[in-house]
Order: structure tokens, then sequence, then C-alpha cells
């Protein structure tokens, strides 16, 4: 069941009805319901959807080949002729949708994307019937390397939306089947994050999955603040020990930093 994300919606397929060339810039943590926004408004078109690997050139080569190629097994031999093989599709006027989710990762592999895409562009997506989306969970890098200044992407965009976390309203519409009490608990325990208020299930209490959820070793939260650390922190250690002193009580600054042995400079840092 789709929830929420009405006002992107709306502005979303307000661009589309133009005609006109468009580029969408999607971004926001992990877990928010990108992916699910961009699939919900595709949901009955006609488009072009890939997600990118972290993974090497070559294998964002193949996977972005076969999208374009829909499935017919040609692997271009770079992403220019990947890109021209796009133009020629246009030429035949066309509306073509290009989806790419988890674009910080094709970068990764590929650092020069962003000029050829930005080449397109300019060359011929801006007067063509072309629709682009490029979405990302790499906050810094997609507010500094797409839509920063210093971006060959810089200027070309149409639209920029930073999904965040629903509201309790929202939240509300994800747990109907709970009392204002339990929605309210709900929400404070996963930030109105989706994804994790999609794993609630509301057939049982609360009580039931945050023990189910949280805090059995097999459970789908067990880990998660600890993977996301990974995910998105160089030195997780640190950030851990911080976590670890508030959990067992440390509230104030010089508390925190005693307990992780840190002084309180280095530590407010991390906090923040």
């Amino acid at each position: 069941m789709f929830v929420g994300r009405e006002s992107e919606l709306t502005k979303l397929e307000r661009m589309y009805s133009t005609n006109e060339f468009q580029f969408a810039v999607i971004y926001g943590r992990r877990r928010v319901g990108k992916t699910t926004l961009i699939r919900e408004f595709l949901k009955n078109k006609e488009s072009l959807s890939y997600v990118s690997l972290e993974g090497t050139q070559r294998e964002n080569l193949i996977g972005l080949s076969r999208v374009v190629s829909k499935n017919n097994a040609i692997v271009y031999d770079s992403f220019e002729s990947l890109f021209n093989a796009i133009d020629k599709m246009l030429e035949t006027n066309q509306k073509i949708v290009l989806a790419i989710d988890e674009y910080p990762y094709l970068a990764e592999s590929y650092p020069p994307i962003s000029s050829v895409i930005q080449k397109h562009i300019d060359l011929c997506w801006k007067d063509k019937n072309m629709f682009l989306i490029l979405c990302g969970s790499s906050m810094s890098f997609m507010e500094n390397q797409v839509l920063g200044y210093k971006s060959p992407l810089y200027g070309r965009r149409s639209a920029q939306f930073k999904i965040t976390p629903f509201t309790y309203l929202e939240t509300q519409k994800m747990l109907v089947n709970y009392d204002k009490e339990s929605q309210a608990i709900a929400y404070g325990i996963t930030g109105g994050i989706p994804e994790y208020l999609s794993k609630i299930d509301t057939n049982k209490s609360l009580d039931e999955n945050i023990l189910d959820l949280f805090f059995d070793e097999n459970g789908t939260f067990f880990e998660e603040a600890t993977n996301l650390l990974k995910q998105e922190m160089r030195n997780p250690a640190s950030y851990n020990s911080i976590l670890g002193a508030i959990a067992s009580g440390a509230s104030r600054l010089n508390e925190i930093a005693n307990k992780v042995g840190l002084n309180t400079s280095a530590c407010s840092s991390l906090l923040k």
C-alpha cells in the first residue's frame, strides 16, 4: 500500500505532462521511501529504470545497457555509446523517462558520468520530450556532486525533491489498526521512516512487534543501527561508543566524553 508523498507525486506528474525536457533530482536518507516514490510515479508509464550497483564500471554499463536495450542483450562499449542510443530514440519523438536510482554508486564506478550526462542534456535532451530522474541516498554526494555549483549538472535540474521521514499524521495512515497511543509510540521508535513502519505487523500488539523486530537477534532491525553507521561513516567505532554511552544514561557532553574517552571538542563534533 502506497501512503503519502501526495505533493511530490503531483509535482512529478505536472512535470511529466509538459512534454518538454525535465530533470528531477530525488534524494534523502536511506529507507525514507525514495525508490517507492519513483516506482509509484512510473507505474503505468513506459520508462527506462535502473538501480545502480555498488560495483565496477563494467557491471553498471552492462546493467544500464540491458535497461536501455530493453533486455535485447545489447551491451554498449561505453556510456557515451549508450547515451547516443538514447539520443537516437528521441529522434523518433517518443517520450523517454530515464530513472537512475542510487546514482552515487554509478558515479563512483565511473566518475565522468555527470559530465557525459551534462553533454547530452545540452546537445540533445533539452529540446526533446525527455524526463531524467537521478536519485541517491548519499546526501553529501547529491547535494555537492549533483546539485552543487561545481557539478557539471548544476543549473540543469527542473526540480529537486529532498524526501524526509513521515510526519506523525502520515505515520497514522500506515498504522490504522492501532490506537492513538500505539501510533505515537511507533512514530517515536521509527522516526517516521516508511521502511521501518512497513515492517510493523498491526495484527500483533506493538510490544510484540518491538520484541520481534528490535530485540530478537534474528529481527529485521536488531543490527540496523550498526549497519547504517557502517554505510554512512568511515570509522563507526567512535559513533558506536557514543551511542552506547548515551544508552547507558550519559546525557551531558562531558559525561559522554568521559565514558567514551574523548575530549569534549572531538565528542561534540561526532555528536553533530
